[in-house]
């Protein structure tokens, strides 16, 4: 059975390296850290359609690298029975010296796609992106719409068995938000399991059933995705102002 299970997680993240702080004589350095997520206990089955809510900073985005494997947890365990699909915040593994085709060719090698698997990835993208000659120009050189372009159409060209998303097609134009919006329909209905994290409550209440509010780092509430949005608007934290 498809699934995503997280025990005890924790994940920190290096703030400072302090060279002045001395250790039993030594003037060794000493590290210092903020836990971004914080023993956090979640297991997601087959069928389950999942929406995480949370301020800006909450610790959203980290908690989607982590079910994806992107981050590995430096305490606890994350256990995930099924293929991965990311669509996560824009620019995130990509090379900005190789061409769009090159990193689209890179990520096919990396899924372990070989001959015509990935030449066809490799068309898809290039056809859905719609960066015409860009597509053969360094990243570095796109725009951040059309980073966004790219790493949505990579993230997507296959759907597997766990989709991940974090909200993030603010920066592309009103035409390839219809588009992407499309896709990530036809997505959300292959996919046996869905996390979609989104400031958005509408976006959730269409797509989503279960509501996980993420608040500094951990788990403040798991119910219904009512119950969830409910929960977070009453929240302190909850009322801040968002932004894109």
């Amino acid at each position: 059975m498809t699934h995503i299970k997280l025990r005890n997680v924790t994940f920190n993240r290096k703030l400072e390296v302090d060279k002045h702080q001395k250790t039993s004589g030594d003037s060794a350095l000493r590290k210092r850290h903020r836990d971004v997520i914080q023993n956090v206990t979640i297991s997601i089955f087959d069928g389950e359609r999942v929406g995480l809510l949370g301020p800006n900073g909450s610790g959203k985005t980290t908690l989607l690298r982590l079910m994806a494997g992107i981050f590995r947890p430096d305490k606890g365990s994350v256990v995930r029975e099924g293929e991965v699909s990311t669509f996560l915040d824009g620019g995130f593994g990509l090379d900005p010296q190789l061409t769009g085709r090159s990193n689209c060719e890179s990520r096919a090698i990396m899924a372990r796609m070989r001959g015509v698997r990935a030449k066809e990835m490799v068309k898809w993208v290039e056809e859905f992106s719609e960066l015409g000659n860009y597509f053969d120009q360094p990243v570095r050189t796109y725009s951040t719409g059309m980073i966004m372009r790219l790493v949505f159409a990579i993230g997507t060209a296959q759907t597997h068995q766990i989709l991940l998303i974090d909200e993030g097609l603010g920066t592309a134009d009103a035409h390839f938000q219809t588009k992407a919006l499309g896709r990530l329909r036809e997505m959300y209905n292959d996919a046996p399991i869905m996390v979609l994290a989104s400031h958005s409550i509408d976006l959730l209440k269409q797509h989503c059933q279960r509501g996980i509010v993420i608040i500094d780092g951990q788990v403040a509430f798991d119910g219904t995705l009512e119950s969830a949005s409910e929960f977070y608007s009453q929240h302190p934290r909850g009322n801040q102002p968002h932004t894109a």
